[in-house]
């Protein structure tokens, strides 16, 4: 029966097995590195296998040693392709260096095996007695005299199995237990095998060896090992994989959810202002290609501020979310709400059509919709709130040309329908953007326009009804270097605004003053009184009676020459404090007055408990008043400030024929175009010198229209 010889067959055949399946995972996996040098290895091991199976079937003794300097030959490339395979296998930092000396070592062998005699272990062979194994199978017995280099050989492959013992050891203390538990099983083996082959070989008596057998252990553990840490990686891979897809949809859904956040509005919900933008360039564009008008919807809340300062902002952001809701309702889906910020939200409309009449009367009835809208009460919290909106409109495409354009051109609506009294809408105009331009011009150059003497005074004069000079009031006027003439009403409400009003009401009390003295000291023909426009921000403020005695000191003026004309607002703003400055200056002679009655919110009954002087009617009301039959509205103003004991002057008179009926009403004075436009200094003091048209008495007047009635 054979067994012996078959076995070391199929354990090289094993061996080549392992050899070819490794080596060819071993060459494209850079990954893992101990694959190549132990396909190598097993690949050599298998051929020497091969050879040591020859060995005991051949009988001369010759072949024999032929055959082994073969074997020796695979030996000295066996043990540098080991050390490769356990550096790698045990992931030794610093291979290269060992590798070089175990080459060197075994090449050495390598080379002084191929010039023997015979081999470099055994220098001739002799053929014993047949082996006779227990199971009756013969093989032949071989007695070889030891080389001069034997024990060196042997010395170094001890010298191998230390090292791979402390590679095993430095394994196992680095934690890689998994690689020193195979490793240490095969060295126990292999070390036990060769210390019973170097004791038969030191008998020269190369009898049965079973460190073949040995390999196949070796083959077969780190095999095992090598395909088991594969698997790890595998699954560590797969795991891995799994890993990076869980986190590369993690990481898809949050930029998604960052995504939506940079263009959706946290609280609302709504295209914020950015999406807006891209949302308006994109219906530019469609716009533009189809002709059709759109436009853009800007809606301010009136008062939200309130709301919030009183109720908390967690009431203020629900009242926001509702409101959005309410918005999106309003309007079919087709439009896109957004809310740009604070309480500002905008509406994208389209399709408007291609006439631009009838797409203005439909953006209007859009925003008319909104606001509707919003007029049913929010019940939030147990409150029960209502608010209104303004609402400012431009159609596009338009003479803008980008997105900006036409959100400065929605601003500029909204300012206007603010200015209109809030809880309303206003379509976009070219002249706002000229209002606008004007008042940036303002705002620029107002600072710097005392400092260059750009503020000069006009005047225009005030007759009585029969025609005497009894005083004139000084207007002021902005001569811009660029934009010309600007009138009052364009810069007052910046200059209060900016708290310039103060420095301005300063030049304007001090050159009064002084155009007053200096007519007195020169006799020349002057009004009797002068009267300038003073702000409320002026009246409010503390020391303004000081700063007007300290003027009229300053000048060494007569005080009831100065009439302060102040608007009925003024009173009712801080009315304490008004008051007790209107009666200080009062006690020093100065004369007030209430400019542009009938168009503010006085209370009568806070009037007549200050010292006025006098009462001037709006020119809104001269303009439209009725002439026959008489104004009773303007006839009860006047009735009323006869009551009260106050000169009545009308102001705006263009006509004789409203002077007339002025005066039969019972007013008292009056100014306007009729007598003269408003005029600079050079030219006032011409025009006092100048003999004026003799009016008629305005009691002979009436009369005389009595008798041609009659």
């Amino acid at each position: 029966m054979h067994i012996f010889i078959p076995a070391i067959w199929i354990t090289a055949g094993v061996s080549l097995f392992s050899g070819v399946l490794f080596t060819l995972a071993g060459l494209p996996r850079r990954q893992e590195p101990a694959f190549l040098p132990f396909g190598l290895l097993c690949l050599l091991l298998s051929i020497y296998l091969i050879l040591t199976a020859e060995i005991y079937l051949l009988t001369s003794a010759i072949t024999v040693g032929q055959v082994e300097r073969y074997r020796v030959m695979l030996l000295c490339l066996i043990y540098p392709l080991a050390v490769w395979f356990f550096g790698e296998f045990t992931r030794l930092s610093k291979l290269k260096p060992w590798l070089i000396a175990f080459v060197l070592v075994f090449g050495t062998f390598l080379i002084v095996n191929m010039f023997s005699v015979g081999s470099l272990l055994y220098s001739s062979f002799t053929l014993g007695q047949p082996i006779i194994l227990p199971w009756g199978e013969t093989l032949n017995n071989l007695n070889g005299k030891s080389g001069s280099l034997f024990g060196l050989f042997y010395a170094a492959s001890y010298g191998f199995f230390l090292w791979a013992l402390w590679r095993c050891i430095a394994s196992w203390r680095s934690g890689l237990r998994h690689k020193a538990l195979p490793l240490a099983a095969y060295l126990i083996i292999q070390i036990a095998a060769v210390v019973r082959d170097q004791a038969l070989a030191q008998s020269n008596d190369l009898t049965v060896s079973l460190g073949q057998f040995v390999f196949l252990a070796m083959v077969l553990l780190m095999s095992f090992a090598l395909i088991r840490e594969m698997q790890q990686r595998s699954k560590e891979l797969a795991q891995s994989l799994s890993d990076l897809q869980a986190e590369t949809e993690r990481r898809r859904h949050v930029e998604n959810r960052l995504h939506h956040m940079a263009y959706h509005d946290y609280l609302t919900d709504l295209p914020n202002r950015r999406l807006l933008r891209e949302i308006l360039n994109g219906a530019l564009q469609h716009h533009h290609t189809t002709g059709q008008l759109g436009a853009i919807v800007f809606l301010d809340l009136d008062h939200f501020k309130t709301i919030n300062d009183s109720l908390g902002h967690q009431v203020g952001d629900l009242l926001l979310q509702q409101i959005a809701e309410r918005l999106r309702r309003a309007l079919p889906e087709s439009r896109c709400v957004s809310r740009l910020g604070g309480d500002e939200f905008a509406v994208v409309m389209g399709n408007l059509g291609s006439d631009r009449r009838q797409a203005e009367a439909s953006a209007l009835q859009a925003a008319e919709a909104l606001r509707d809208s919003l007029t049913q009460p929010f019940l939030i919290s147990h409150h029960e709130l209502i608010v209104g909106a303004s609402i400012g409109v431009t159609l596009f495409p338009n003479e803008a040309a980008d997105v900006t354009g036409l959100f400065r051109q929605a601003d500029l609506a909204l300012y206007s329908a603010k200015a209109a009294g809030r809880n309303t809408a206003a379509l976009y105009a070219a002249q706002m953007q000229e209002d606008a331009t004007l008042r940036l011009v303002v705002e620029k150059g107002l600072r710097a326009a005392l400092d260059k003497h750009e503020l000069q005074l006009y005047f225009q004069p005030q007759l009585s009804m029969n025609g005497d000079l009894i005083g004139a009031e000084a207007l002021l006027r902005w001569h811009h270097p660029e934009q010309g003439l600007i009138e009052p009403r364009h810069f007052i409400d910046v200059a209060e605004e900016t708290g310039l009003i103060h420095a301005i009401g300063d030049y304007v009390l001090t050159s009064v003053c002084s155009n007053i003295r200096k007519w007195s000291q020169a006799k020349l023909p002057s009004p009797p009184r002068l009267a300038i426009n003073v702000s409320p921000w002026q009246l409010a403020t503390a020391g303004f009676a000081a700063k007007v005695q300290r003027a009229i000191e300053q000048a060494g003026v007569d005080p009831s020459r100065l009439t302060l004309e102040i608007t009925e607002n003024a009173v009712l703003q801080d009315m304490e404090e008004v008051a007790h400055t209107i009666r200080q200056l009062s006690a020093i002679g100065v004369r007030f007055s209430i400019d542009d009655f009938g168009s503010g919110y006085s209370a009568l009954a806070s009037l007549k408990k200050l010292p006025l002087h006098e009462l001037k009617i709006d020119r809104i009301f001269i303009s439209e008043m009725r002439l026959a039959p008489p104004d009773q509205f303007i006839s009860t103003i006047i009735a009323m400030a006869h009551h009260m004991g106050l000169y009545v002057i009308a102001e705006g008179v263009e006509t004789e024929a409203q002077r007339l009926a002025l005066a039969a009403l019972g007013c008292h004075g009056f100014q306007g175009y009729l007598i003269s436009r408003p005029l600079p200094l050079r030219e006032f003091e011409r025009w006092l010198k100048t003999p004026r048209p003799v009016l008629e008495p305005a009691a002979q007047a009436q009369l005389r229209l009595e008798r041609g009635k009659s």
